[in-house]
């Protein structure tokens, strides 16, 4: 059968609205069959499934149910129709394209025909059904496989299938689907109402090349998540986005190979729930946005130490929450394999300076290689952590702090606001009192007595140049270029401090900024060099 008959548990959609079966019957005293539905949209709806005082069905919302016609309700197709409707073979010189409503319009509304060239050829590209591997079949009113093995026998190297937004109602619809296609390692089954499976396990031959599942707006709580779990026994990334999860109960059987788990726009309750998570071994990126979260705590693990919990996490998404305290960050830095952080839409980062936050995060996460989708350089963490040294090098030696390591005892509460700082004094040595001084803002646009230094001519005496502290790292360049005789282009410049004796070089990386952004003091030696 093409066409799925009225039944109740039956998915329809009437009028561009989606909803669901309840009732098949005779409702008096009016004469002829009435479909007792709920809608997806409770709005749509009239009652909870009751009229006049009699009770026909229950809803799950007390106006999500009315009484429909049957002409009114369409059931959709199956997915071999709706697949030969997409892709199968068009008669026309056009490929399929309606050229009339091909146009684009331009000044004063006039409408412009645009010519679709070459859609004739790619329509019969596609339509060699046994070619296919990439299918879409989103809003396509679909409501299972269909009669027979019409999709194994035309179609059977379909590797990824998008059926979200259909009228599938039920596991089963799915797995009869997707067991007529042995190759299929992503499946997109969001926006579809199913019921839950009685035997997962009996399905789990369905989906045994099944790696990428989408389940996303199906109102699914974890719990049910996991019943199903067992039907996926190789899933790999999963996508449980806008559900009704608010808590996580830990995997213990199931999900043991997942790599990628996206939570987005979730309720959930805390960074303890996410914590139960923590034991699969195998997770590397974990996608929180969206949920609410307030801040992040491994209660189990001391600041100086790495946390067990999520042993091969690297890329952890936490845009779009609610974390306002810089000790989440500390925290984070208890995950021994964090590489990658999106932390965008935060209100910690609801600052204009936002160079600055970037540095304090990049300085607060040892592992760091990538801050909102933008790479963290060697150079970049050397300045960034060097900076925050002398950034809160005055509260370091308030807390008890000192150059002289037999001396240097820093306060509990210090090295809880900063963990990572006896580390960088390890790394940088201990911050100089002068390095410590807070410069006004006036100060920054003061000539700054430097050195000009060329490894290259070691028996020239340094050059002494009085220079602006807003002046650019180009024009700095320009002046270079004339002292030296060699291409701004070729040039590459870095300083080193006059209060270390044989420190390290630092770098200007960014020719637009000026010498103030890089903390250059009078005294500081620029160093030449060119390719």
């Amino acid at each position: 059968m093409d066409r799925r008959e009225q039944s109740i548990g039956s998915r329809f959609v009437s009028d561009g609205r989606y909803g669901t079966v309840l009732y098949v019957g005779e409702v008096p005293p009016t004469k002829g069959t009435w479909l007792g539905v709920e809608w997806d949209d409770p709005s749509r709806g009239k009652h909870d499934g009751s009229h006049e005082g009699v009770r026909y069905f229950n809803t799950s919302h007390p106006t999500s149910g009315s009484f429909i016609r049957p002409k009114k309700a369409e059931f959709g197709v199956s997915c071999y129709t709706a697949l030969c409707e997409r892709y199968g073979m068009v008669d026309d010189q056009h490929g399929g394209i309606i050229q009339e409503e091909m146009f684009v319009k331009g000044g004063r509304n006039q409408l412009t025909t645009v010519e679709v060239v070459g859609a004739k050829s790619v329509n019969e590209q596609q339509s060699q059904l046994d070619q296919l591997n990439t299918v879409a079949l989103r809003g396509m009113n679909i409501f299972g496989c269909g009669p027979g093995n019409q999709l194994e026998r035309n179609a059977p190297n379909i590797t990824e299938l998008d059926v979200s937004q259909n009228l599938l109602s039920s596991w089963e619809d799915v797995a009869n689907i997707t067991k007529q296609l042995p190759n299929l390692e992503t499946l997109n089954i969001s926006e579809n109402k199913l019921r839950l499976p009685t035997d997962p396990v009996t399905l789990q031959s369905s989906f045994k090349r099944l790696q990428n599942l989408y389940l996303v707006r199906m109102g699914l709580t974890w719990d049910q998540i996991l019943l199903c779990s067992s039907m996926w026994p190789h899933i790999a990334q999963l996508h449980v986005c806008f559900n009704n999860i608010t808590t996580i109960a830990q995997p213990t059987e199931t999900l043991q190979d997942l790599e990628m788990l996206n939570f987005e726009g979730n309720g959930i309750h805390g960074w303890d729930e996410i914590q139960h998570l923590g034991n699969l071994q195998r997770l590397t990126t974990l996608i929180v946005n969206d949920i609410g979260l307030v801040d992040i705590k491994f209660c189990d693990t001391r600041l100086s130490e790495k946390t067990p919990l999520f042993p091969a996490l690297k890329a952890l998404s936490l845009t779009k929450n609610k974390i306002a305290e810089w000790s989440s960050f500390n925290e984070l830095n208890k995950l021994r394999s964090l590489e990658e952080l999106r932390i965008k839409l935060n209100p910690l980062f609801d600052h204009p300076d936002q160079e600055t936050l970037r540095q304090l995060v990049v300085s607060r996460l040892g592992t760091l290689k990538m801050l909102n989708g933008s790479e963290v350089t060697a150079k970049e963490r050397k300045g960034s952590e060097y900076d925050y040294l002398k950034k809160y090098g005055q509260n370091w030696m308030k807390a008890g702090g000192n150059q002289d390591q037999e001396k240097n005892k820093p306060s509990q509460e210090f090295i809880e606001e900063h963990p990572r700082y006896e580390e960088l004094i390890k790394k940088y040595g201990a911050p100089e009192d002068s390095e410590m001084k807070q410069q006004s803002s006036a100060l920054k646009h003061a000539l700054i007595s430097i050195f000009i230094d060329c490894p290259y001519f070691p028996d020239k005496a340094p050059m002494s140049k009085k220079l602006p502290g807003s002046m650019t790292i180009q024009k700095l360049k320009n002046l270079v270029q004339r002292l030296y005789k060699v291409d701004a282009a070729e040039l590459r410049l870095s300083y080193t401090s006059k209060l270390k004796k044989n420190g390290p070089e630092f770098e200007f990386d960014n020719d637009l900024r000026q010498l103030s952004y890089f903390a250059v003091e009078s005294g500081d030696t620029i160093v030449v060099r060119w390719t």
